[in-house]
Protein backbone atom coordinates (compact mmCIF):
# COMPACT_ATOMS: atom_id res chain seq x y z
CA UNK A 1 0.00 0.00 0.00
CA UNK A 2 1.54 3.60 -0.73
CA UNK A 3 2.60 5.83 1.86
CA UNK A 4 0.60 8.37 2.67
CA UNK A 5 1.60 11.73 1.57
CA UNK A 6 0.23 15.38 1.82
CA UNK A 7 -0.22 16.02 -1.15
CA UNK A 8 -3.16 13.45 -0.98
CA UNK A 9 -3.57 14.60 2.39
CA UNK A 10 -7.15 16.38 3.80
CA UNK A 11 -5.32 20.33 3.40
CA UNK A 12 -4.31 19.64 -0.03
CA UNK A 13 -8.29 18.16 -1.53
CA UNK A 14 -9.14 21.15 1.17
CA UNK A 15 -7.43 23.89 -1.42
CA UNK A 16 -8.45 21.92 -4.15
CA UNK A 17 -12.20 22.25 -3.39
CA UNK A 18 -11.68 25.99 -2.67
CA UNK A 19 -10.36 26.46 -6.09
CA UNK A 20 -13.25 24.20 -7.53
CA UNK A 21 -16.03 25.86 -5.95
CA UNK A 22 -14.60 29.04 -6.92
CA UNK A 23 -17.63 31.05 -8.98
CA UNK A 24 -19.73 27.75 -8.45
CA UNK A 25 -20.94 28.10 -5.23
CA UNK A 26 -25.08 28.69 -6.50
CA UNK A 27 -24.96 25.48 -8.64
CA UNK A 28 -26.57 22.07 -7.37
CA UNK A 29 -23.39 20.03 -7.62
CA UNK A 30 -21.57 22.23 -5.64
CA UNK A 31 -23.79 23.05 -3.09
CA UNK A 32 -25.00 19.33 -2.38
CA UNK A 33 -21.11 18.20 -2.20
CA UNK A 34 -20.44 20.97 0.35
CA UNK A 35 -23.59 19.43 2.71
CA UNK A 36 -21.06 16.63 3.52
CA UNK A 37 -17.62 18.45 2.71
CA UNK A 38 -15.86 16.87 5.56
CA UNK A 39 -17.28 12.95 4.68
CA UNK A 40 -16.21 13.69 0.82
CA UNK A 41 -12.84 14.78 1.53
CA UNK A 42 -11.50 12.21 3.84
CA UNK A 43 -13.23 9.74 1.69
CA UNK A 44 -11.55 10.75 -1.33
CA UNK A 45 -8.17 11.05 0.27
CA UNK A 46 -8.41 8.05 1.64
CA UNK A 47 -8.94 6.66 -1.66
CA UNK A 48 -6.53 8.07 -3.49
CA UNK A 49 -3.51 7.34 -0.56
CA UNK A 50 -4.67 3.34 -1.24
CA UNK A 51 -5.08 3.67 -5.18
CA UNK A 52 -8.68 2.69 -4.67
CA UNK A 53 -9.63 5.93 -6.26
CA UNK A 54 -11.60 5.83 -9.98
CA UNK A 55 -13.28 8.52 -11.76
CA UNK A 56 -17.09 8.34 -11.49
CA UNK A 57 -19.31 8.44 -14.31
CA UNK A 58 -19.61 11.89 -16.22
CA UNK A 59 -22.66 14.03 -17.20
CA UNK A 60 -22.95 14.00 -21.06
CA UNK A 61 -25.01 16.70 -22.80
CA UNK A 62 -24.78 18.61 -26.20
CA UNK A 63 -24.07 22.73 -26.56
CA UNK A 64 -25.25 23.78 -29.50
CA UNK A 65 -23.75 27.37 -30.05
CA UNK A 66 -21.55 28.51 -31.91
CA UNK A 67 -22.09 25.05 -33.49
CA UNK A 68 -22.95 21.31 -32.01
CA UNK A 69 -20.96 19.85 -29.60
CA UNK A 70 -20.90 16.98 -27.27
CA UNK A 71 -19.46 18.03 -23.58
CA UNK A 72 -18.73 15.13 -20.82
CA UNK A 73 -18.70 17.08 -17.43
CA UNK A 74 -17.06 15.44 -14.54
CA UNK A 75 -18.51 14.47 -11.18
CA UNK A 76 -18.44 17.30 -9.09
CA UNK A 77 -16.33 15.45 -6.84
CA UNK A 78 -13.81 14.11 -9.80
CA UNK A 79 -13.36 17.99 -10.70
CA UNK A 80 -11.96 18.45 -6.79
CA UNK A 81 -9.08 15.65 -7.68
CA UNK A 82 -9.04 17.42 -10.97
CA UNK A 83 -8.36 20.75 -9.18
CA UNK A 84 -5.32 18.38 -7.48
CA UNK A 85 -3.52 17.33 -10.19
CA UNK A 86 -3.15 20.04 -12.70
CA UNK A 87 -1.26 22.59 -10.25
CA UNK A 88 1.26 20.18 -9.29
CA UNK A 89 1.55 19.62 -13.10
CA UNK A 90 1.53 22.88 -14.08
CA UNK A 91 4.48 23.53 -11.60
CA UNK A 92 6.36 21.28 -14.39
CA UNK A 93 5.04 22.57 -17.54
CA UNK A 94 4.86 26.36 -17.18
CA UNK A 95 8.19 26.79 -17.86
CA UNK A 96 8.48 24.51 -20.39
CA UNK A 97 5.35 26.01 -22.14
CA UNK A 98 6.45 28.60 -24.98
CA UNK A 99 5.65 32.00 -24.18
CA UNK A 100 2.61 32.32 -27.44
CA UNK A 101 0.49 29.10 -26.50
CA UNK A 102 -2.39 31.21 -24.73
CA UNK A 103 -4.93 28.86 -24.33
CA UNK A 104 -6.06 27.60 -20.49
CA UNK A 105 -3.45 29.15 -18.80
CA UNK A 106 -3.08 31.92 -15.88
CA UNK A 107 -2.42 35.42 -17.31
CA UNK A 108 -3.04 34.63 -20.71
CA UNK A 109 -6.45 33.88 -22.76
CA UNK A 110 -8.31 35.08 -25.66
CA UNK A 111 -7.70 38.97 -25.45
CA UNK A 112 -4.07 38.45 -25.04
CA UNK A 113 -3.67 36.10 -27.54
CA UNK A 114 -5.58 38.64 -30.11
CA UNK A 115 -3.50 42.06 -28.79
CA UNK A 116 -0.25 39.43 -29.50
CA UNK A 117 -1.06 38.15 -32.69
CA UNK A 118 -1.72 42.12 -33.89
CA UNK A 119 1.76 42.91 -32.71
CA UNK A 120 2.93 40.52 -35.06
CA UNK A 121 1.21 41.42 -37.88
CA UNK A 122 2.36 44.81 -37.23
CA UNK A 123 5.82 43.72 -37.45
CA UNK A 124 5.48 41.90 -40.06
CA UNK A 125 3.71 44.23 -41.98
CA UNK A 126 7.02 46.31 -41.29
CA UNK A 127 9.55 43.61 -41.41
CA UNK A 128 8.08 42.77 -45.30
CA UNK A 129 7.71 46.46 -46.02
CA UNK A 130 10.47 46.44 -48.25
CA UNK A 131 10.13 42.84 -49.63
CA UNK A 132 6.27 42.41 -50.44
CA UNK A 133 3.07 42.43 -48.11
CA UNK A 134 3.67 40.19 -45.09
CA UNK A 135 1.55 37.21 -45.17
CA UNK A 136 -0.19 34.43 -42.81
CA UNK A 137 -0.87 30.61 -42.37
CA UNK A 138 -3.86 30.04 -39.73
CA UNK A 139 -4.25 26.19 -39.52
CA UNK A 140 -6.57 23.94 -36.88
CA UNK A 141 -6.36 20.23 -36.22
CA UNK A 142 -8.96 17.94 -37.53
CA UNK A 143 -11.15 16.45 -34.49
CA UNK A 144 -8.35 17.87 -31.94
CA UNK A 145 -9.81 16.27 -28.58
CA UNK A 146 -11.18 12.95 -29.89
CA UNK A 147 -7.88 12.67 -32.12
CA UNK A 148 -5.60 12.54 -28.73
CA UNK A 149 -3.61 9.49 -28.35
CA UNK A 150 -3.93 9.00 -24.38
CA UNK A 151 -0.96 6.59 -24.60
CA UNK A 152 1.70 9.14 -26.16
CA UNK A 153 -0.10 11.36 -24.22
CA UNK A 154 0.96 9.22 -21.15
CA UNK A 155 4.59 8.86 -22.36
CA UNK A 156 4.96 12.75 -22.20
CA UNK A 157 3.97 13.22 -18.79
CA UNK A 158 6.36 10.65 -17.66
CA UNK A 159 9.25 11.36 -19.41
CA UNK A 160 8.32 15.02 -17.97
CA UNK A 161 8.32 13.94 -14.35
CA UNK A 162 11.18 11.56 -14.95
CA UNK A 163 13.47 14.39 -15.99
CA UNK A 164 12.54 16.67 -13.32
CA UNK A 165 12.65 13.73 -10.80
CA UNK A 166 16.95 14.12 -11.73
CA UNK A 167 16.79 17.83 -10.26
CA UNK A 168 18.19 18.77 -7.09
CA UNK A 169 16.06 19.43 -4.34
CA UNK A 170 16.83 22.59 -4.12
CA UNK A 171 15.74 23.25 -7.38
CA UNK A 172 11.62 24.59 -7.96
CA UNK A 173 10.69 21.65 -10.22
CA UNK A 174 12.47 19.06 -8.31
CA UNK A 175 10.15 16.31 -8.27
CA UNK A 176 9.91 14.03 -4.30
CA UNK A 177 10.14 10.41 -5.98
CA UNK A 178 7.08 9.14 -3.94
CA UNK A 179 4.57 12.30 -5.13
CA UNK A 180 5.83 11.44 -8.44
CA UNK A 181 4.65 8.19 -8.37
CA UNK A 182 1.15 9.09 -6.77
CA UNK A 183 0.79 11.70 -9.34
CA UNK A 184 1.56 9.78 -12.39
CA UNK A 185 -0.64 6.80 -11.23
CA UNK A 186 -3.86 9.40 -10.96
CA UNK A 187 -2.68 10.49 -14.02
CA UNK A 188 -3.15 7.35 -15.51
CA UNK A 189 -6.29 6.67 -13.66
CA UNK A 190 -7.61 9.69 -15.94
CA UNK A 191 -6.85 8.52 -18.82
CA UNK A 192 -7.68 4.71 -18.79
CA UNK A 193 -10.91 4.16 -19.98
CA UNK A 194 -13.63 6.14 -22.50
CA UNK A 195 -15.90 8.28 -19.49
CA UNK A 196 -18.30 8.49 -22.76
CA UNK A 197 -19.23 4.94 -22.10
CA UNK A 198 -20.47 5.45 -18.50
CA UNK A 199 -21.55 8.86 -19.15
CA UNK A 200 -25.36 9.92 -18.02
CA UNK A 201 -26.79 12.07 -21.30
CA UNK A 202 -28.98 15.17 -20.04
CA UNK A 203 -30.58 16.22 -22.41
CA UNK A 204 -33.00 16.07 -25.89
CA UNK A 205 -32.03 13.12 -28.49
CA UNK A 206 -32.52 15.26 -31.35
CA UNK A 207 -29.34 17.56 -29.96
CA UNK A 208 -27.02 14.24 -29.91
CA UNK A 209 -27.90 13.42 -33.61
CA UNK A 210 -26.78 17.08 -34.65
CA UNK A 211 -23.06 16.01 -33.37
CA UNK A 212 -21.40 14.46 -36.25
CA UNK A 213 -20.41 10.64 -35.08
CA UNK A 214 -17.09 11.28 -35.22
CA UNK A 215 -17.05 13.60 -33.41
CA UNK A 216 -18.33 11.62 -30.04
CA UNK A 217 -16.01 10.62 -27.91
CA UNK A 218 -17.93 7.35 -27.40
CA UNK A 219 -17.41 5.99 -30.96
CA UNK A 220 -13.40 6.59 -30.68
CA UNK A 221 -10.83 3.72 -31.39
CA UNK A 222 -9.73 2.14 -27.84
CA UNK A 223 -6.89 4.54 -25.73
CA UNK A 224 -8.35 7.65 -28.26
CA UNK A 225 -9.68 10.92 -27.33
CA UNK A 226 -10.01 12.96 -24.28
CA UNK A 227 -13.64 15.15 -22.88
CA UNK A 228 -14.57 18.57 -23.88
CA UNK A 229 -15.44 20.11 -20.53
CA UNK A 230 -12.79 19.04 -17.69
CA UNK A 231 -10.26 21.25 -16.29
CA UNK A 232 -7.85 18.27 -17.15
CA UNK A 233 -8.65 17.95 -20.72
CA UNK A 234 -7.49 21.47 -21.28
CA UNK A 235 -4.62 20.90 -19.62
CA UNK A 236 -3.76 17.40 -21.37
CA UNK A 237 -4.35 19.62 -24.52
CA UNK A 238 -1.51 22.19 -23.55
CA UNK A 239 0.82 18.99 -23.11
CA UNK A 240 -0.30 17.54 -25.87
CA UNK A 241 -0.01 20.13 -28.74
CA UNK A 242 3.40 21.64 -26.54
CA UNK A 243 5.24 19.20 -28.95
CA UNK A 244 3.82 20.66 -31.79
CA UNK A 245 4.96 24.51 -30.22
CA UNK A 246 8.53 23.28 -29.65
CA UNK A 247 9.15 21.88 -33.33
CA UNK A 248 7.73 25.13 -34.57
CA UNK A 249 9.33 27.38 -32.51
CA UNK A 250 13.03 25.39 -32.10
CA UNK A 251 13.02 23.08 -35.34
CA UNK A 252 11.35 25.43 -38.05
CA UNK A 253 12.39 28.77 -36.17
CA UNK A 254 9.33 30.35 -36.68
CA UNK A 255 9.62 34.16 -35.40
CA UNK A 256 5.80 34.53 -35.09
CA UNK A 257 3.35 31.97 -33.92
CA UNK A 258 0.54 32.38 -32.06
CA UNK A 259 -1.63 29.18 -30.75
CA UNK A 260 -4.59 28.48 -29.15
CA UNK A 261 -5.72 25.40 -28.55
CA UNK A 262 -5.67 23.75 -31.62
CA UNK A 263 -5.95 27.19 -33.69
CA UNK A 264 -2.71 28.66 -34.54
CA UNK A 265 -1.30 31.39 -37.08
CA UNK A 266 2.18 31.48 -38.22
CA UNK A 267 3.33 35.04 -40.37
CA UNK A 268 5.98 35.58 -42.25
CA UNK A 269 6.79 37.74 -45.74
CA UNK A 270 7.38 35.04 -47.80
CA UNK A 271 3.81 33.05 -48.68
CA UNK A 272 6.54 30.10 -50.24
CA UNK A 273 8.04 29.84 -46.69
CA UNK A 274 4.59 29.23 -45.40
CA UNK A 275 3.87 26.72 -47.58
CA UNK A 276 6.69 24.98 -46.99
CA UNK A 277 5.77 25.03 -42.98
CA UNK A 278 2.06 23.63 -43.76
CA UNK A 279 4.30 20.70 -45.42
CA UNK A 280 6.51 19.75 -42.12
CA UNK A 281 4.10 20.62 -39.90
CA UNK A 282 1.50 18.13 -41.37
CA UNK A 283 4.21 15.70 -41.57
CA UNK A 284 5.08 16.05 -37.85
CA UNK A 285 1.44 16.11 -36.15
CA UNK A 286 0.87 12.52 -38.56
CA UNK A 287 4.16 11.29 -37.14
CA UNK A 288 4.78 12.26 -33.63
CA UNK A 289 0.76 12.36 -32.59
CA UNK A 290 -1.10 10.84 -34.77
CA UNK A 291 -3.07 14.10 -35.73
CA UNK A 292 -3.92 15.47 -39.31
CA UNK A 293 -4.88 19.02 -40.19
CA UNK A 294 -8.70 19.67 -41.03
CA UNK A 295 -7.31 21.43 -44.50
CA UNK A 296 -4.83 23.14 -46.18
CA UNK A 297 -5.94 26.09 -44.03
CA UNK A 298 -5.85 29.71 -44.62
CA UNK A 299 -2.99 31.45 -46.29
CA UNK A 300 -3.16 35.38 -47.38
CA UNK A 301 -1.88 38.63 -47.25
CA UNK A 302 -1.75 40.20 -43.12
CA UNK A 303 -3.62 43.32 -44.49
CA UNK A 304 -6.76 41.24 -45.70
CA UNK A 305 -7.15 40.43 -41.51
CA UNK A 306 -7.22 36.96 -39.93
CA UNK A 307 -10.05 35.85 -38.33
CA UNK A 308 -8.93 34.17 -34.84
CA UNK A 309 -10.92 33.89 -32.28
CA UNK A 310 -14.16 36.25 -32.64
CA UNK A 311 -12.10 39.10 -34.45
CA UNK A 312 -10.54 40.38 -37.45
CA UNK A 313 -7.25 41.21 -36.69
CA UNK A 314 -5.79 43.78 -38.72
CA UNK A 315 -2.58 45.17 -37.99
CA UNK A 316 -3.81 48.98 -36.69
CA UNK A 317 -7.29 47.86 -35.48
CA UNK A 318 -9.62 44.91 -34.57
CA UNK A 319 -13.12 44.00 -35.84
CA UNK A 320 -15.54 42.13 -34.32
CA UNK A 321 -16.42 38.95 -36.41
CA UNK A 322 -20.07 38.77 -38.33
CA UNK A 323 -20.70 35.64 -36.70
CA UNK A 324 -20.54 36.79 -33.13
CA UNK A 325 -22.94 39.82 -33.99
CA UNK A 326 -25.11 37.36 -35.80
CA UNK A 327 -25.56 35.46 -32.21
CA UNK A 328 -25.88 38.26 -30.28
CA UNK A 329 -28.65 39.64 -32.32
CA UNK A 330 -30.04 36.00 -32.59
CA UNK A 331 -30.05 36.02 -28.66
CA UNK A 332 -31.45 39.17 -28.17
CA UNK A 333 -34.55 38.29 -31.15
CA UNK A 334 -35.30 35.05 -29.13
CA UNK A 335 -35.30 37.54 -25.61
CA UNK A 336 -37.94 39.37 -27.19
CA UNK A 337 -40.07 37.08 -28.73
CA UNK A 338 -40.25 34.80 -25.25
CA UNK A 339 -40.95 38.17 -23.11
CA UNK A 340 -43.42 39.76 -25.62
CA UNK A 341 -47.29 39.17 -24.65
CA UNK A 342 -50.13 39.60 -27.94
CA UNK A 343 -50.58 43.10 -26.84
CA UNK A 344 -47.26 43.67 -27.34
CA UNK A 345 -46.47 44.51 -23.53
CA UNK A 346 -43.04 42.81 -22.57
CA UNK A 347 -43.14 40.48 -19.25
CA UNK A 348 -39.64 39.54 -17.06
CA UNK A 349 -38.90 38.25 -14.25
CA UNK A 350 -36.18 39.08 -12.10
CA UNK A 351 -33.89 36.47 -12.55
CA UNK A 352 -34.41 36.72 -16.85
CA UNK A 353 -33.39 40.52 -16.22
CA UNK A 354 -30.28 39.59 -14.47
CA UNK A 355 -29.41 36.63 -17.09
CA UNK A 356 -30.25 39.03 -19.87
CA UNK A 357 -27.98 41.59 -18.19
CA UNK A 358 -24.86 38.94 -17.80
CA UNK A 359 -25.53 37.51 -21.59
CA UNK A 360 -25.16 41.00 -22.92
CA UNK A 361 -22.01 42.15 -20.76
CA UNK A 362 -20.26 39.03 -21.89
CA UNK A 363 -20.95 39.69 -25.67
CA UNK A 364 -20.16 43.48 -24.87
CA UNK A 365 -16.61 42.35 -23.07
CA UNK A 366 -16.10 40.95 -26.45
CA UNK A 367 -16.82 44.06 -28.76
CA UNK A 368 -15.21 46.79 -26.17
CA UNK A 369 -12.14 44.80 -26.85
CA UNK A 370 -12.52 46.05 -30.75
CA UNK A 371 -12.99 48.81 -32.76
CA UNK A 372 -16.27 49.19 -32.16
CA UNK A 373 -18.17 52.07 -31.26
CA UNK A 374 -20.07 52.16 -33.92
CA UNK A 375 -21.23 48.57 -33.93
CA UNK A 376 -22.77 48.57 -30.30
CA UNK A 377 -24.58 51.59 -31.22
CA UNK A 378 -25.79 49.61 -33.94
CA UNK A 379 -26.95 47.10 -31.39
CA UNK A 380 -28.43 49.10 -28.87
CA UNK A 381 -30.72 51.02 -32.41
CA UNK A 382 -31.35 47.43 -33.51
CA UNK A 383 -32.95 46.45 -30.10
CA UNK A 384 -33.91 49.69 -28.48
CA UNK A 385 -36.62 47.76 -25.87
CA UNK A 386 -32.76 47.16 -24.26
CA UNK A 387 -33.01 51.01 -23.20
CA UNK A 388 -35.88 49.96 -20.37
CA UNK A 389 -33.54 47.52 -19.09
CA UNK A 390 -30.03 48.95 -19.60
CA UNK A 391 -27.52 51.38 -20.96
CA UNK A 392 -24.20 52.28 -22.61
CA UNK A 393 -22.27 54.19 -20.65
CA UNK A 394 -20.06 57.06 -21.27
CA UNK A 395 -16.78 54.67 -20.42
CA UNK A 396 -18.82 52.00 -22.68
CA UNK A 397 -19.81 49.79 -19.87
CA UNK A 398 -23.24 48.80 -19.59
CA UNK A 399 -25.22 49.79 -16.50
CA UNK A 400 -28.84 48.34 -15.41
CA UNK A 401 -31.66 51.21 -15.95
CA UNK A 402 -34.68 49.17 -14.35
CA UNK A 403 -34.87 50.52 -11.44
CA UNK A 404 -33.20 53.14 -8.54
CA UNK A 405 -29.41 51.87 -7.36
CA UNK A 406 -29.88 54.41 -4.35
CA UNK A 407 -33.51 54.99 -2.90
CA UNK A 408 -34.44 53.68 0.23
CA UNK A 409 -38.23 53.70 0.49
CA UNK A 410 -41.30 53.35 -1.51
CA UNK A 411 -42.18 57.08 -2.54
CA UNK A 412 -38.42 58.14 -3.52
CA UNK A 413 -38.72 54.44 -5.45
CA UNK A 414 -42.39 55.54 -6.75
CA UNK A 415 -40.77 59.22 -8.01
CA UNK A 416 -38.18 57.77 -9.59
CA UNK A 417 -39.72 55.78 -12.27
CA UNK A 418 -42.36 58.11 -12.42
CA UNK A 419 -39.84 60.71 -13.81
CA UNK A 420 -38.43 57.89 -16.46
CA UNK A 421 -41.50 56.79 -17.57
CA UNK A 422 -43.96 60.43 -17.67
CA UNK A 423 -46.90 59.91 -18.43
CA UNK A 424 -47.19 55.75 -17.45
CA UNK A 425 -49.65 54.34 -15.01
CA UNK A 426 -47.33 52.99 -12.49
CA UNK A 427 -48.26 49.08 -11.04
CA UNK A 428 -46.10 48.80 -8.11
CA UNK A 429 -45.79 45.48 -5.91
CA UNK A 430 -46.17 46.69 -2.23
CA UNK A 431 -45.85 43.38 -0.09
CA UNK A 432 -49.14 40.91 -1.36
CA UNK A 433 -50.64 43.64 -3.16
CA UNK A 434 -50.21 46.36 -6.53
CA UNK A 435 -50.86 50.01 -6.13
CA UNK A 436 -51.84 51.42 -8.97
CA UNK A 437 -51.39 55.20 -9.84
CA UNK A 438 -54.48 57.58 -11.05
CA UNK A 439 -53.29 57.05 -14.57
CA UNK A 440 -54.50 53.43 -14.50
CA UNK A 441 -58.39 54.78 -14.21
CA UNK A 442 -59.31 53.32 -11.20
CA UNK A 443 -60.83 55.39 -7.74
CA UNK A 444 -58.16 56.07 -5.47
CA UNK A 445 -58.70 53.80 -2.13
CA UNK A 446 -55.32 53.99 -0.31
CA UNK A 447 -53.04 56.81 0.99
CA UNK A 448 -49.69 56.08 1.55
CA UNK A 449 -47.33 58.53 3.23
CA UNK A 450 -44.79 60.57 0.18
CA UNK A 451 -46.88 58.94 -2.51
CA UNK A 452 -49.97 60.34 -4.25
CA UNK A 453 -53.58 58.69 -3.83
CA UNK A 454 -53.44 55.21 -5.36
CA UNK A 455 -55.51 52.34 -5.83
CA UNK A 456 -54.79 48.95 -4.03
CA UNK A 457 -54.92 46.00 -6.38
CA UNK A 458 -55.15 42.29 -5.63
CA UNK A 459 -52.33 40.34 -7.95
CA UNK A 460 -54.96 37.88 -9.38
CA UNK A 461 -56.43 41.20 -10.89
CA UNK A 462 -53.28 42.66 -12.08
CA UNK A 463 -53.27 40.59 -15.40
CA UNK A 464 -56.85 41.89 -16.47
CA UNK A 465 -55.55 45.51 -15.98
CA UNK A 466 -52.95 45.43 -17.84
CA UNK A 467 -54.95 44.02 -20.87
CA UNK A 468 -57.37 46.96 -20.03
CA UNK A 469 -55.10 49.54 -20.45
CA UNK A 470 -53.10 48.21 -23.21
CA UNK A 471 -56.39 48.14 -25.11
CA UNK A 472 -56.76 51.67 -24.06
CA UNK A 473 -53.38 52.68 -25.63
CA UNK A 474 -52.32 53.82 -22.24
CA UNK A 475 -48.69 52.79 -21.56
CA UNK A 476 -48.37 51.36 -18.24
CA UNK A 477 -45.34 49.55 -16.33
CA UNK A 478 -45.31 47.36 -13.70
CA UNK A 479 -42.65 47.29 -10.93
CA UNK A 480 -42.04 44.57 -8.51
CA UNK A 481 -40.44 43.61 -5.22
CA UNK A 482 -36.65 42.02 -6.20
CA UNK A 483 -34.82 41.32 -2.84
CA UNK A 484 -33.22 43.98 -0.62
CA UNK A 485 -31.30 46.57 -0.97
CA UNK A 486 -28.33 46.71 1.55
CA UNK A 487 -30.05 48.85 4.09
CA UNK A 488 -32.50 45.81 4.72
CA UNK A 489 -35.66 47.78 2.51
CA UNK A 490 -37.33 46.23 -0.55
CA UNK A 491 -35.64 47.05 -3.81
CA UNK A 492 -38.10 47.19 -7.06
CA UNK A 493 -37.63 46.83 -10.64
CA UNK A 494 -39.45 47.00 -13.65
CA UNK A 495 -40.84 43.90 -14.60
CA UNK A 496 -43.53 44.55 -17.59
CA UNK A 497 -44.04 47.66 -19.80
CA UNK A 498 -46.60 48.00 -22.41
CA UNK A 499 -48.14 48.46 -24.58
CA UNK A 500 -47.23 51.24 -27.27
CA UNK A 501 -43.40 51.48 -25.83
CA UNK A 502 -42.66 48.41 -25.86
CA UNK A 503 -44.28 47.60 -29.31
CA UNK A 504 -42.61 50.91 -30.64
CA UNK A 505 -39.48 49.98 -29.34
CA UNK A 506 -39.40 53.51 -28.02
CA UNK A 507 -37.67 54.86 -24.73
CA UNK A 508 -39.68 57.41 -22.77
CA UNK A 509 -37.25 59.52 -21.83
CA UNK A 510 -37.30 62.93 -21.16
CA UNK A 511 -34.55 65.15 -21.87
CA UNK A 512 -32.64 64.81 -19.28
CA UNK A 513 -33.19 61.86 -17.55
CA UNK A 514 -32.23 60.70 -14.04
CA UNK A 515 -29.64 58.23 -13.77
CA UNK A 516 -30.21 54.75 -11.60
CA UNK A 517 -28.30 56.95 -8.67
CA UNK A 518 -29.99 59.62 -9.18
CA UNK A 519 -32.60 60.78 -7.01
CA UNK A 520 -34.58 63.91 -6.36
Amino acid sequence: MPTALPVFGFAALHQAWQACRRGKQGTRKAQRYGLHLLDNLVQTSVALQTHAWHPSPATRFVTLHPKPREILAADFGDRVVHHLLVPWLERLYEPVFIADSFANRKGKGTHAAVRRLQAFARSQQALASGQGAGHYLQLDIANFFNSIQRRTLFGLLQARVQRDLRRPTSHARHCPPDEAAHMLWLARQLLTGNPALGARYQGRVQDLLRVPAHKQLIHAAPEIGLPIGNLTSQFFANVYLNELDQFIKHQLKVRHYVRYVDDFVLLHHCPQQLAQWRSAITAFLHQRLGLALRDAGRLAPVANGIDFLGYIVRPHYLLVRRRVLGHLHGKLAQIRQHWQRGDGSLHCTAQQADQLHAMLASYWGHIRHAHSHRTRAQVLARHPWLAHWLRQRPDGALQRVDGPAQAPTLARQWRWFARRYPGHALLVQVGSRWECSALAGLPPSTRRPGLPPTHSLHPRDLPALQRRLSAAGQPWLAVAEAGHQHSGRKRRQLCAIGPASALAGTHPLTSTPCTPGAMS
